[in-house]
């Protein structure tokens, strides 16, 4: 009877001990991280978007973004992160066929096989061109040359291009780049050299127009407008 008596015991035991157990849950890893809420496109590239963890856990953290839309990627890929340092994605965009706008997506940082330890936040892809952008669809030039002083109107065609420049078609014999310095109201013309000559040129934007000089060699070449 005793020796029942004991087993019993024994067993009660075992089978306490093993709800201790069961009854265990593992503490998530405690951390923050810190990134930018958006990532901001002039045009097409590539940018890097940086991501740091803080943690006094030592140990490793995982990063990866995820829903984003289809002219934007980052190839893929998954940052390792250590505890208490920072690693970028290299995120690329394309703005051919894209409306200017923030496109939404989600940024998660993680301990590798540690469910309970995730954290996300939405964070905006942007693509937000320059001034430039509204002069895109343009039709109508005008250039008056100094040597006769006539008055010529152009057909034109203008394009919002992957660095951000806006590229004048008919306006002249030669493609026009122009840069712009939005906050100036201000652009300025790629040098091109045609038939020997340097062309230059600066300009200014008047409300919904462009008024462009252009030099050659230095000297005042043309007057030009180009209009919608």
């Amino acid at each position: 009877m005793k020796s029942i008596l004991l087993s019993f015991l024994a067993l009660s035991v075992l089978l306490v001990s093993s709800c201790d157990k069961d009854d265990e849950t593992v503490a998530p890893t405690e951390f923050t991280y810190t990134a930018n809420d958006s990532l901001i496109f002039e045009h097409s590239g590539s940018l890097s978007y940086a991501v740091a963890v803080q943690s006094a856990s030592g140990k490793g953290f995982i990063s990866s973004i995820s829903g984003m839309f289809d002219s934007f990627s980052n190839g893929g890929t998954t940052l390792d992160i250590p505890s208490n340092e920072s690693r970028s994605f290299n995120i690329s965009f394309n703005q051919y066929g894209v409306t200017p706008g923030a496109y939404p997506c989600t940024l998660s940082v993680a301990v590798p096989n540690e469910n309970n330890a995730v954290k996300t936040k939405v964070i905006q892809m942007v693509y937000r061109p320059n001034c430039g952008y509204a002069f895109r669809n343009y039709t109508i030039g005008e250039i008056t040359f100094v040597s006769n002083g006539i008055l010529l109107n152009k057909n034109i065609t203008c394009a919002y291009n992957t660095s951000g420049q806006l590229v004048v078609s008919g306006l002249t014999t030669f493609d026009v780049t122009l840069n712009f310095n939005c906050e100036n109201s201000t652009v300025t013309m790629e040098p091109v050299i045609n038939n020997g000559f340097l062309n230059t040129g600066s300009g200014q934007i008047e409300g919904t127009e462009i008024a462009l000089q252009m030099y050659s060699d230095g000297v005042l070449h043309s007057n030009s407008r180009i209009k919608f």
